[in-house]
């Protein structure tokens, strides 16, 4: 059975006219592990929606739909924390992780304003 991500992945496979075997090509991943992602037996990885939208130059529009149905389908987000980020941003990630399970539903609202401000 397709995901929420799933139906939305296969959607825009289809209206770029790809199969699952032409998108993994893209992507660097096989047909096989795509359909896994589309039916819910793996994650979604985190590297998948970057790797999406500058494969396919895909609309803001498409990657906020993309971006909703994964975080509906991902239990777990890990964050990189690469030798570019500074310690900054680094305190940023690990305190909004700490402050997360505590958010109501207007603090989520105010954060995804404020990071949709940064698009």
């Amino acid at each position: 059975m397709l995901t929420e991500f799933g139906k939305a992945l296969r959607k825009l496979r289809i209206d770029y006219s790809l199969t699952l075997g032409g998108l993994g090509e893209l992507l660097g991943v096989s047909a096989a592990y795509l359909s896994a992602v589309e039916t819910g037996r793996k994650p979604v990885p985190s590297t998948l929606l970057p790797r999406l939208r500058a494969c396919l130059q895909l609309p803001e529009a498409d990657m906020r739909g993309l971006e909703a149905a994964a975080a509906k389908q991902m239990n777990e987000v890990v964050v990189g924390f690469g030798h570019q980020r500074n310690d900054r941003a680094k305190e940023l990630a690990v305190a909004f992780a700490r402050r997360f399970d505590t958010m109501n539903a207007e603090e989520v609202e105010t954060m995804l304003a404020q990071l949709d401000k940064l698009k």
